[in-house]
């Protein structure tokens, strides 16, 4: 049992009765004290020799920190297919801390808006400044160093776009994509512009400590006041080629908000956890948190049923990946003349056994591979 099992495995029912927890925390919850237990149920491998051994079930849940690892492997397998011969630029869309708590209580529909506004703010830009058609991928992080609630999207933007009429491809420049001055004026209009609509639209939920919301000038006056506010998109340093950016995603596409290598303690009432401090020169520190505190910061990150974290646009939108990236790397290689190999997905089986290793894949009597899986229990 890892450390975030053990701490999820303290009295969970009580825990669950005294919170108001939404029916997807629960099955979290549910989910991480069963994962690779009897509880899960389990599994039968055997192999052509006869040899046989029982496995106990994962629990394949997004938000478990045991489950997750093979996924987020076949799914970067699958990126490296589609990355063009460039650099990448990471951009960090953020939205002020005013509206984090009306976010939180209508998280699926202001996620979305979040990504609209992002994926539109590039797009536009893109057009009318470089008068290209970018691919770029958005990433929801909602969590910061210290586990409190900091909605933020991840932008992996391909340092280059296709000409309009798609006989070039135009690259950018490397040092930055756009002043992040003008892209965080252009995502703040966007954002609050929609934001106006979905009130109008009567789509928000306002929980008691906002429903003075209700009143129109009230909220008239909420908007005008993040509309003074400064929005700060963060230009981070651009990766150098494509492998750099798979690098990247391995770590961050199929993230949660804590893993086990940053716990340091925990016992029945408290957990201390090891954090980076950025307003202090990202200095590593401790945190120490009553255990139901831990767990509330936790469960504040399970996202909606069925939400799709990683999403893609431009050319490198899922309807259009394949046929653009080709159609980008002949282009890229008629201008620059290189030959671009391209990097083909490994097999899942191959994949599996580079994973965990031939001793657990393969047979330990003869070394063969269990071919056979039985549903045991």
């Amino acid at each position: 049992m890892n450390k975030i099992q053990s701490i999820v495995s303290v009295n969970p029912q009580e825990y669950m009765t005294s919170h108001h927890l939404s029916f997807q925390q629960i099955k979290v919850m549910n989910n991480i004290i069963s994962c690779q237990t009897p509880n899960m149920g389990s599994h039968r491998l055997v192999c052509e020799c006869g040899h046989e051994k029982i496995v106990n079930n994962s629990c394949h849940n997004r938000h478990c920190p045991i489950c997750g690892n093979f996924k987020k492997e076949m799914w970067i397998q699958k990126q490296q297919e589609t990355t063009i011969h460039s650099h990448y630029f990471h951009l960090v869309f953020t939205i002020p801390s005013e509206l984090r708590s009306l976010t939180y209580f209508n998280q699926k529909i202001l996620y979305n808006l979040l990504y609209d506004a992002t994926s539109k703010t590039i797009l536009d830009l893109s057009h009318n400044q470089l008068s290209t058609i970018p691919g770029f991928s958005l990433i929801l992080h909602t969590w910061s160093q210290t586990l409190t609630y900091h909605p933020h999207l991840h932008c992996i933007l391909a340092g280059g776009g296709l000409s309009f009429d798609q006989t070039q491809f135009k690259s950018f420049k490397k040092k930055f994509f756009l002043p992040v001055k003008m892209i965080s004026k252009v995502f703040k209009a966007k954002y609050l512009e929609e934001l106006k609509q979905l009130y109008e639209d009567k789509k928000l939920t306002l929980p008691n400590k906002l429903a003075y919301l209700n009143q129109q000038e009230a909220f008239k006056n909420f908007v005008n006041e993040l509309y003074m506010k400064d929005w700060v998109v963060y230009s981070k340093k651009a990766f150098k080629s494509a492998s750099h950016v798979i690098n990247y995603l391995g770590r961050y596409t199929h993230k949660i908000a804590i893993y086990d290598n940053r716990i340091k303690y925990f016992d029945e009432y408290t957990v201390t956890f090891e954090y980076h401090d950025r307003s202090d020169n990202n200095k590593r520190k401790e945190l120490t948190l009553q255990r139901e505190e831990f767990m509330r910061r936790f469960l504040d990150h399970v996202l909606p049923y069925r939400f799709t974290k990683i999403r893609h646009y431009g050319f490198l939108s899922n309807r259009l990946r394949n046929q653009k990236t080709e159609m980008i790397r002949k282009l890229i290689e008629l201008q620059r003349g290189i030959v671009i190999p391209i990097v083909k997905a490994l097999d899942k089986e191959i994949l599996l056994t580079k994973l965990i290793g031939d001793k657990k894949a393969c047979c330990p009597i003869c070394g063969g591979s269990f071919h056979y899986y039985y549903e045991y229990g």
